[in-house]
This record gives structure tokens, C-alpha cells and sequence, in this order.
């Protein structure tokens, strides 16, 4: 399995037959490099993004039909952008763990979730599992 964070995000937007912009090649850069998930807001202010805002949107939803991040929702409930840490197919369903303090993300990617079968006539399009409590940092400052 190739993991996705081992490319660099030209490598990842061809790969996924996306069209490389300049964009998509920031945006997704972000997110590569935001560990804990980052919001859109957090994206539209960045000093790297100073295109349009439906711009943003628009890749941002390019790069998760494609496979490349995923939109998770924390602690708060607000939507996180993530990295997938695998490729397409080979994506295993992992839980993620969401600070109620510092509103961290944490994909926890080495444990394995049972695979859930759905009644005859069902879709599947998303399935979430996250994990509310202190991150090791909060928890240790709360000690």
C-alpha cells in the first residue's frame, strides 16, 4: 500500500487525474503539512491562499471527491480537511481522535474498525468514527 504523505501534492493531484493549479497545489499543500486537521477558514486566511474564496471551496471538493482528503467534523463540530493516509481502495476505515480542548485532530490509523455490512438496497457514501477526549498534551497540562 503507498501511503499518500510520501508524495509531494503535484505527485498526489496527477496521480488522482486532477488538473495540477495553483490552488490545488497550495490548498492541498496545507493540508499535508497540518497534521491535526485544518478548517476552511483556517485555509481562506492563510497567507499562501489569496485566491477566491468559492475558488477554495471548489478545489476542496475536487481534492475529497478525488480521494486525497477527507471532512471530518471535531470536538466543536466544526469540519476539519485531513489527508487520507492511503490510496484510494487500499483506505482503510480508521477511527480519529478529536481534542475537546485544543481542537486537535489525530488520524489513529493503527487501529482496525470492524467492517460493517449494510442491508441489500443500502449505500454507503461516508462512514465516521471519532473519538472525543484530551489529546496527550491537554491532558498532561490538566494533570
Amino acid at each position: 500500500m503507498m501511503h499518500l504523505e510520501n508524495l509531494s501534492a503535484e505527485d498526489l493531484l496527477r496521480k488522482a487525474n486532477l488538473k495540477v493549479t495553483k490552488w490545488r497545489k497550495v490548498l492541498l499543500q496545507k493540508i499535508m503539512d497540518n497534521e491535526s486537521g485544518i478548517s476552511y477558514s483556517d485555509l481562506s486566511q492563510s497567507e499562501d491562499f489569496t485566491g477566491h474564496r468559492v475558488t477554495l471551496y471548489r478545489a476542496l471538493i475536487d481534492l475529497e471527491e478525488a480521494g486525497l482528503v477527507e471532512k471530518l467534523r471535531d470536538a466543536t463540530g466544526a469540519v476539519k480537511y485531513m489527508l487520507k493516509t492511503a490510496e484510494g481502495q487500499s483506505h482503510k476505515l480508521h477511527p480519529h481522535f478529536s481534542c475537546r480542548v485544543c481542537n486537535s485532530m489525530v488520524c489513529l490509523s493503527d487501529i482496525d474498525l470492524p467492517k460493517i455490512v449494510l442491508p441489500p438496497g443500502f449505500k454507503n457514501e461516508q462512514m465516521v468514527c471519532l473519538v472525543y477526549g484530551l489529546c496527550s498534551k491537554c491532558n498532561a497540562s490538566m494533570a
